[in-house]
Parts: C-alpha cells; structure tokens; sequence
C-alpha cells in the first residue's frame, strides 16, 4: 500500500493529510480534556489538557527550526507522523489505572510531531505549487486543517459515549496510520539535496530563529494581531451570552454553534476571494472586522449581537487566510523555516497571553470595555505597521514575475 501512495504523489495530497491528521488528534483531544474535568472537577485542568499539545513546539522552537532549515519537508512529515503513531499506539499497551497519565503524556510529546507536520507541509507546499497558485494552495491547507479540528471535536462527545479512553486512543491511532501513509504521497522537494549541498551558508543563516526582514516583521505584527483576537473570541463565546446577554448554557451553545458556522463561512469565502484579496489595501482586513465586534457587544440585544458577531468571525477568517498567506508568499527561502517555526510558536502564545488578559480584562470591566480594547490595539498596531502594505502585495507578484527554476509548474500535477 506504501508504493500505491507513493506512486501518486502530489501537493493535493497535503490538505487531505492535515485533515486526517487533525481530526483524529482534536478527537481525543477533547474527549481527554473533558474526562480530566469530569474527574477532577476542575476547568483549570481541563484547560491546560486543551493547550498542552502547544506547549512541545514553544520549548523546542529552536530543534524545530533547525529541522526545517536542514532537512527535506517531504521527509519530516512521514517521520513526524510515523512517531505520533508510534507514541499513540504505544499509549496502548499501558495499564488501566495508568491510562490516562500515559495518554496525557502522550498528547504533550505529540505535540512536538504535530508542530513538524504543520510548518513541514507549508514548507513543502511553498516549495513545489507555483507562486500564482500558493495563496490558493495555502488557503485549501487551512480549510482542511481547520475542518479536521471541528469534525474531531464535534466527533468526541459522541464518540465518548460508546467507547472507552483505550477505544479513543485506538481510533487516533488508526487515524495516525492513515496519515501516515498519505504523507507517503506527498512529492518531493525538486532539486531538494542538490540545493541542500550548494547553499550551505543560507542553511546556517536560516536555522537561526528570528526575522530579518523588516517587511516580514511588521507582517508578523499583524498576524499576532489576529491571535490576539483569536484570544478575545476565546472569552467571548462564554461572557457575551451569560453577562453580556444575561442568558443561560443554552444560549451559550447556541453562541458557540453559530460561531463555529461563520468561521467555516469565512475560510470558504476566501477562498474564491483569493484574486481579490491581494487587491485590496492590507489595512482593510485588520479594520474592518472592528466595526462589526464594537457595534455587537455596544447593542446588547440577543439577535442583532448573534448576528453582527458572526459577521466578525467571518472578517476575522478572512483576515486570518489573508495574512497567513502573505506571510508564507513573501518570506525568503533563508526565512521560510524560520517564519513557519514562530508561527507555529508565537500564535499559539499569543493566543493564550490574549486569553488571560481579555478575560481579565472582561471580569473587571466587562464585555464591551474589552471589545474597545481589542479595536484601539488593533487600531495602534496597524498606525505602526501602515507603511507596509504595497511592499507585502508586490513581493508575492515579483516572485510570480520570476519563479524559481527548482520550482516547476508540472510539480502540481
């Protein structure tokens, strides 16, 4: 069956993989999440069982950026996946009265392998798509990434109701088998070892962790800025039903529900937005998703707040697939590994950072302090990173003006 994937080897394969992958890994995920806080009792626990899957990538940023400065994406995707199944299916065989400290220590070093496969494959899809079909290739990538997460998570309470933590831990493994095998139909990075051997010094350059270019930087600022609302959001879908809109649970699911909807609705949306989103001054989808998030919280009423909040999240989706693509078309070969490995870093700290304080901030103050707050930093962010907008629409069109000779149309087909 491995020389059957191999023998069809293709980019499109990767949107497949991300999703197979995330799914079968949020499925246990929250399933394990939420048997810690029915045991203990406790939301804290509960929490941190949620997050620890980001916490490997955070510590070891700098192993993972040297993988990806060093070594074949292509290569590193079928190691990473081979490891997360070896470490689920070893979970297995652990006794009953240690399973679920075995499984908790297991999502925690997996973590470290999932972090590969996401910045591997941006890599790899960086490598071989032709740059007038990247933002395209990108935004598919994150759809598939972002379904796999809600089908997971919305497969766990089911699911944990029929079967038992040991039949979970099963499923992911088989779900990690199946990605395993399908990262054996990715393509190979043309001309891959012969430049690894010729630009010995841009490997040494780009192994460093940090950013040099200061278009790139300030394009980082803005991506942060959309983590920082991806943190709000998080506090939001509790605080804005119960305190904002004086409901109960059942207005909260109903929050949340419509929520999930309209982030799918924004990633699709921009998908065949794609040919207009670079057109479109880059200030745009940092602003405009501000108008619809003041004017939800500031009316307090039930339907219009649903409603106008869910045109936010929408924004935000679309703002999300605009930066996160123009942050992989615009970073150099040298900076590529080091963008994928502080994205895979930095997001998910600063959406926890965002978390702790928007919820303090809305346990203080309120919810509509808190929505102010979110659009005077926005608004600050974007004053200091305004003059960069040209020069992120431009680098992408130049590299399609003269693609690389090492990245061939026919590598997509």
């Amino acid at each position: 069956m491995t020389s059957y994937f191999a023998s069809v080897r293709s980019p499109h394969i990767t949107p497949v993989l991300l999703f197979v992958n995330t799914c079968g890994n949020f499925l246990v995920l929250v399933a394990l999440s939420t048997h810690v806080g029915s045991t203990t009792g406790s939301g804290l626990l509960a929490g941190a069982v949620l997050s620890a899957p980001w916490l490997p990538a955070l510590l070891l940023a700098a192993p993972l950026n040297r993988l990806l400065s060093k070594r074949a994406p292509e290569g590193l995707v079928r190691l990473a996946e081979a490891a997360g199944l070896l470490v689920t299916a070893a979970a297995l065989l652990a006794p009953g009265g240690a399973l679920l400290v075995v499984a908790v220590s297991v999502v925690v070093v997996r973590g470290f392998f999932e972090a590969v496969t996401r910045s591997a494959t941006s890599v790899l899809l960086r490598n071989v798509v032709p740059s007038q079909r990247l933002d395209h290739a990108n935004t598919v990538a994150e759809i598939c990434k972002l379904t796999g997460v809600s089908v997971g998570a919305a497969l766990a309470g089911p699911a944990s109701s029929v079967l038992s933590l040991r039949g979970l831990i099963a499923v992911n493994a088989a779900t990690l088998a199946l990605s395993a095998l399908l990262a054996w139909a990715l393509p190979s990075t043309p001309g891959g070892a012969v430049a690894g051997a010729k630009d010995g010094a841009a490997s040494k350059t780009g192994a460093r962790l940090r950013v040099q270019d200061p278009v790139l930087r300030r394009l980082f600022s803005r991506f942060l800025l959309v983590a920082f609302w991806q943190g709000f959001h998080t506090v939001a879908v509790t605080v804005i039903p119960l305190h904002l809109l004086g409901g109960g649970t059942r207005l909260v699911g109903v929050f949340v529900a419509v929520s999930a909807v309209a982030v799918f609705a924004g990633s699709l949306a921009a998908l065949p937005a794609q040919r207009y989103l670079a057109h479109v001054p880059s200030t745009t989808w940092v602003l405009l998703p501000m108008v619809p998030l003041v004017a939800a919280v500031a009316v307090g009423r039930t339907v219009p707040t649903i409603a106008l909040y869910a045109l936010f999240l929408v924004l935000f989706e679309m703002a999300f697939v605009h930066y996160n693509n123009r942050l992989l078309a615009s970073a150099s070969d040298e900076e590529l590994p080091s963008v994928v490995t502080l994205r895979a870093t930095l997001l998910p700290s600063g959406v926890a950072v965002s978390i702790l304080v928007m919820g303090a901030l809305c346990d203080l103050a309120g919810p509509l302090p808190a929505a102010l707050a979110v659009a005077g930093i926005t608004v600050l962010v974007t004053a200091a990173t305004a003059d960069t907008g040209r020069a992120w629409r431009a680098k992408p069109a130049k590299q399609a003006e003269q693609p690389d000779a090492h990245r061939p149309v026919s590598a997509t087909r």
